[in-house]
Order: C-alpha cells, then structure tokens, then sequence
C-alpha cells in the first residue's frame, strides 16, 4: 500500500485539533540510572553505582504514557480513570501537569495505592525492576465519578483509548458504560486489551494486542501464515470490532479488517534499544491519525513507523510530532505496506 507523503504529513499536522479521552490504569515510572562496576561478593549480582543523591527520574506510566504520547504528538489527551490520594500520585499530577495534560478528571481515591514502577539500569541496560502496587478494583463510588466525568466530557472528544494494565481502574461495567457512551456520538474505540479481560473489546473500533496476548485471546498459536489469519479472523468475530491489529514485533504488523481485507507493515529494520511502552505510543498515533481523517490502513501504517522510532529511546518515552514526520520521511524510500485481501 502505498501513502501519500503530503496526505500524511497533513494528517501528522491535524494532531493537534484532535481531543482524545484515554482511560486506564494510571502509574508512576522512575527510572534510576547508575554505573555497573561490579559484581557483588555478597550474591551473583551487579552493584551499580549511584553517584551522588539522585533522585529518580519520573515518567507517566500505563495509560498516563498513552496520555503523554498523544499530547507530545500535539494532540489534547484527557485521563479518565483512577490513582491514589498518596506522594506517588501527587508525583504523577505533576508530572502530567509539566506535560500539559490536567489531571482534574482523574479520581483521586482515599487508601489506593498509586502503582510505582522503579526501573534500574545501568549503560543503557535494564537491570531490575521494583514494583509498588496492591491490584484491587476501584470502589464503586470511584467508578461512578470516573463514569460522569467522561460523560462531561464525552461530546468534546474525537476518540476514545481504553488502556488495559489490569491495576484495578478499567471493570468491565464501567468500561462497557464508557464504550455505550462513545459509541452513541460515533467516537471511535481503539482497546489496548489484556487477555484476561476480552469483554472491553467488543463492539471497539479496532483492539491492539500484541501477537502473545491475541494467541491467548484467540485460543491459539499463531506462528506461520495460515495460523495469524485465521486466529485474526476468529478474534475479529469474536470481539465483534471492526478492526484487529495485531503487533508483531520484529515482524511488524498485521491488520484485519471486518470486511476479510488483511494488512501487513513490515518493520524497518533498526536497533532496538528498549520496548518500554511502545504499544502505548502505537495506540496513541493509531488513535490520532484515525481520528484526523486517516483511514485506518494509513493510521495503521503511521502508527508502525511510530513504534519503530520510539524504541529506538530507551526508558518510557514518547514521540513528538517532529520526530513522527522525520521518521515517516526516513521510512518512505522502497518500503511500502502490502495488501492481501481475502474473505473469510
């Protein structure tokens, strides 16, 4: 398939006359870099060398990352969902806040604790990762609040990212009520699903799991040709979306569309310093550039060249809207999608 440069590059500029709600599960990154001089006496691991009193850097985490993609990219991001009334949730407003997204539609809920991810590393390297959680569902007045808040806000948005990292804040009530809702204004639903919670998916626009969680979600191994298509099929189906893109890694991309059309985008091949966060930054350009006018083939194409840009940072990073056009200009020359149509 090939793209207009000029069409895209159009629709990259159209970012930032869109308004997209992103509701999830909310977190806190740190990142805490040091130096690997050793290996310890004490156990079979590296001691890495913090010089001096460093404070973590700090980073939006889950759907706060989707959320920060979307408004580095030039768009309106508004969180719906839920952290807790603690310093790792004070941290994340912050953070959110530096990044020119309000945190005013977020629930803050009395004895939740923000999930906290520490990562360490050290020369580029992720050594070992802390997490501070305890998983629990959102109270029932919490999801209430979640669920008026977008229902303000529902009529001022142009799209609608569900961000599934199953910390408690997106149930399967709620996130249905919140799919009702944008679907009776015709707000597309794009779900970056967690296998275990299937039911968020059905009836999206278009459901993003990568090539692990669709092989559980589809109830089988999708490892040649014959086996992606038809688990792509059945997962089409079944979730009764329209669309199913799932993300292949070094492979690409493969979308399917309701219609039997099925899409491959190839990878360009790259270094990859770290996958931290890259379906997040998938989503938020498929969501962007669908929601500008792109078809979702070429909202599909450009959110595969975002993905191969991205891990190319290392850490949870986003992508700017600069670096997104750079990107496609560098991925223009003799690498283009294929199509393969089929009926089902």
């Amino acid at each position: 398939m090939k793209v207009n440069s000029n069409s895209v590059a159009q629709i990259i500029r159209a970012f930032r006359k869109r308004s997209i709600g992103v509701y999830g599960d909310y977190m806190l990154d740190e990142l805490l870099r040091g130096v690997a001089t050793r290996i310890s006496p004490e156990a079979p691991v590296p001691v890495v060398l913090v010089d001096g009193p460093i404070a973590p850097q700090g980073f939006p985490g889950g759907a706060g990352n989707v959320a920060a993609n979307i408004a580095a990219l030039g768009g309106r991001a508004v969180p719906f969902g839920a952290m807790g009334d603690d310093d790792a949730g004070r941290k994340l407003a912050s953070l959110l806040k530096t990044k020119g997204i309000s945190s005013a539609t977020l629930v803050r809920e009395r004895g939740r604790l923000t999930p906290r991810k520490v990562r360490i590393a050290a020369h580029q390297h992720q050594l070992l990762r802390l997490d501070f959680e305890r998983v629990h569902p959102v109270s029932e007045k919490t999801a209430e609040l979640i669920a008026r808040r977008f229902a303000t806000w529902v009529g001022r948005l142009d799209g609608l990212v569900i961000s599934d990292y199953q910390k408690g804040s997106v149930l399967t009530p709620l996130a249905l009520r919140l799919i009702t809702l944008a679907r009776q204004r015709r707000i597309p639903i794009f779900v970056d699903p967690k296998p275990e919670h299937p039911e968020i998916c059905r009836r999206a626009t278009v459901v993003t799991p990568n090539l692990h969680e669709a092989e559980l979600m589809a109830g089988m191994p999708m490892r040649n040709r014959e086996a992606l298509e038809s688990g792509g099929r059945r997962l089409l189906a079944e979730l009764d979306c329209s669309y199913v893109l799932i993300t292949r890694g070094a492979e690409g991309m493969t979308l399917f569309e309701r219609s039997g059309a099925i899409w491959d985008m190839p990878s360009v091949s790259r270094p990859v310093y770290d996958v931290t966060g890259a379906g997040d930054t998938v989503i938020a350009v498929l969501a962007l550039a669908h929601s500008a006018g792109a078809s979702m083939e070429d909202a599909a194409r450009l959110s595969n060249i975002a993905g191969g840009a991205v891990v190319l940072k290392f850490g949870t990073a986003e992508l700017s809207a600069q670096e997104l056009a750079s990107a496609l200009r560098d991925s223009l020359p003799g690498r283009t999608t294929s199509r393969r149509s089929r009926k089902g």
